[in-house]
């Protein structure tokens, strides 16, 4: 209903232009608000039956039915919770699990190098599936190479890679976090883009967790998830076969 306003009494003018809704400002929802709770759903059949025509009463087939909605919307509601509550306690007996990985030795499938007080602190196996020529190249976290091997030919089987954690001149590199890439030519004189694996394998430091709550296990200042260990040690194992290699 429109607004009638006395000659001697005219409405006070606008201040000021309202707001214009921009791609920055417009009210953006999910749609949760038009969902109904188990407490509104009651207050709404509540509501209903304390206002229905007395001349024509809701049926008794019909409220049972919504009584009966209701109590498939309470025992969904409690399910969710129940199932939000299991899901966090296994999240945390995980989690408790995990910390028992401190101290131990792991495997696990990565090329990253650790350097604490100038020793690297993961021992290194390369795996070949064929004889080929290989060059191992260490850099640091910029990308820079800091040393590289030239492993020359090499026939198929597992290998030690012994870094002593110091660059090309010799001299002890700065701790922090370095990987190793491997390139690998075949008999053929193709590049092997398969078929080379590098392992690490050292002793856990620390453990943390990741803002979705997965466990993130340290070697020195190397971070892997779980899907990465490969093998729970111990005790270290020792290698079968060392590589003798030349330094360019």
């Amino acid at each position: 209903m429109a607004t009638i306003y006395a000659a001697d009494n005219p409405p006070a003018p606008r201040t000021a232009d309202l707001e214009a809704w921009t791609t920055e400002n417009v009210p953006v929802t999910d749609g949760s608000e038009r969902q109904l709770d188990k407490e509104a759903f009651l207050t709404l059949l509540l509501t209903q039956l304390q206002n229905q025509d007395p001349f024509n009463p809701m049926e008794d087939t019909e409220m049972t039915a919504q009584l009966a909605q209701y109590s498939q919307l309470e025992q969904l509601a409690n399910l969710n919770t129940n199932v939000t509550n299991m899901a966090s306690y296994i999240q945390a007996q995980n989690q408790f699990q995990t910390l028992t990985l401190i101290g131990k030795d792991i495997k696990a499938q990565s090329n990253l190098l650790s350097v604490t007080g100038g020793k690297v602190d993961v021992d290194v196996k390369i795996e070949l599936a064929e004889t080929c020529n290989l060059q191992v190249y260490i850099l640091d976290e910029s990308g820079n190479q800091v040393r590289m091997y030239d492993w020359g030919m090499s026939e198929a089987g597992t290998y030690d890679f012994v870094w002593d954690g110091k660059d090309t001149n010799g001299s002890t590199v700065q701790d922090g976090l370095y990987q190793f890439q491997v390139t690998a030519t075949n008999t053929a004189g193709e590049t092997m883009e398969e078929g080379v694996v590098p392992e690490i394998d050292g002793k856990v430091s620390s453990v943390s967790f990741d803002e979705y709550g997965q466990p993130v296990v340290h070697l020195g200042y190397i971070q892997i998830s779980l899907t990465q260990v490969m093998e729970i040690l111990e005790a270290k194992g020792t290698s079968t076969t060392t590589l003798d290699v030349e330094e360019s």
